[in-house]
């Protein structure tokens, strides 16, 4: 039932998501030659110059949300409009296909349906971990491009790649549009997610329990999500205040092959629609430099810890989807 409104909805839960696994891309992008993507290496408790653990917890915490002015002044016999500005270009495969529908002009209802799609992402830093970024969309089969499905999305706020710091930023992954319809506007800027996040490795003795390789690293993320407008499905209206919290954490098994999930909380189990998912996950090779590939699988359908409680087609691995991104810098 609904299904049409699926992938709309899904778009909305993307933001909380990804911002749920930010830090897990960046951290090695600032590690001193790490071996795998994640933080953990940078604070091993074998090495014996490193600061006590609570030293490190405050150091992360009181530097959370800088605004290191002085950076402009040292870079500026260097800086271009182009400083700071890095990206990828990625082509996205879903495992799952559905055949092209014939839908009218401004539909903004359809059936689900799964596209395979190139995307263009740049993130320009502003200043410190301050940043704004975009993703452009190609949807490979042009008559698959839904109403929720985005010609853009967009994403703001703070996120430092270091252990024990916080976040806050803002995402929206709707149906945004380039141009403006009487059925659509450009954006929704209420059906965006904005997340308050912590991040925190997993040290000894505990990588040692969890690990079953002597490279294995591991770093979380804890969020708190709230989008301000969602669509509820037992009524058929938007509405106001979806909260959750999110746990999510990326196992460097060894280089830069990984394993990652995320599990949520809802505060208000009402608020929990057929496409919420209770938890994703994902797996590939990540490689962070400028040049480089990544492949990646993830799914963020409607997961549930109990599969007889998950909406109808969702929550498979076949909803999952796998990702080849190239990565660059200016």
């Amino acid at each position: 039932m609904h299904k049409k409104l699926y992938l709309y909805l899904f778009c909305l839960l993307c933001s909380s998501i990804v911002m749920a696994s930010e830090y897990m891309a960046e951290t090695a992008k600032q590690a001193p030659k790490p071996i795998s993507p994640n933080l953990t290496k940078a604070i091993s408790l074998d090495e014996v110059s490193e600061p006590a653990e609570s030293d490190l917890i405050w150091k992360g915490v009181s530097s959370s949300f800088d605004l290191p002015f002085e950076e402009w002044d040292n870079d500026d016999e260097e800086r271009t409009w182009l400083h700071g500005l890095s990206g990828n270009f990625a082509l996205g495969y879903p495992l799952l296909q559905t055949s092209a529908a014939n839908l009218p002009a401004n539909a903004t209802t359809g059936p689900t349906n799964n596209n395979a799609t190139a995307t263009l992402s740049l993130k320009y830093t502003i200043l410190g971990n301050w940043f704004i970024s975009s993703t452009l969309y190609y949807y490979i089969d042009g008559d698959q491009q839904q109403a929720w499905n985005p010609d853009f999305t967009y994403v703001f706020g703070y996120s430092d790649w270091r252990p024990y710091t916080f976040s806050l930023m803002y995402a929206n992954y709707g149906g945004n549009r380039f141009k403006a319809t009487e059925e659509q506007p450009v954006t929704n800027f209420d059906q965006g997610t904005w997340s308050l996040g912590w991040k925190f490795p997993i040290t000894k003795p505990f990588i040692d329990w969890l690990s079953f390789t002597d490279e294995g690293a591991i770093g979380c993320q804890t969020d708190f999500n709230f989008t301000p407008e969602y669509f509820d499905l037992a009524s058929t209206t938007y509405k106001k205040g979806h909260k959750t919290l999110s746990l999510g954490c990326k196992y460097a098994i060894f280089g830069n092959w990984y394993v990652n999930a995320t599990a949520f909380y809802y505060f208000d189990s009402s608020q929990k629609q057929p496409w919420n998912p209770d938890f994703t996950y994902g797996f590939g090779y990540f490689d962070w430099p400028p040049g480089t590939i990544t492949i990646q699988y993830n799914n963020y359908s409607g997961n549930r810890w109990h599969p007889s409680d998950r909406g109808e087609d969702t929550g498979r691995f076949i909803d999952g989807a796998f990702t080849i991104a190239y990565s660059f810098t200016f």
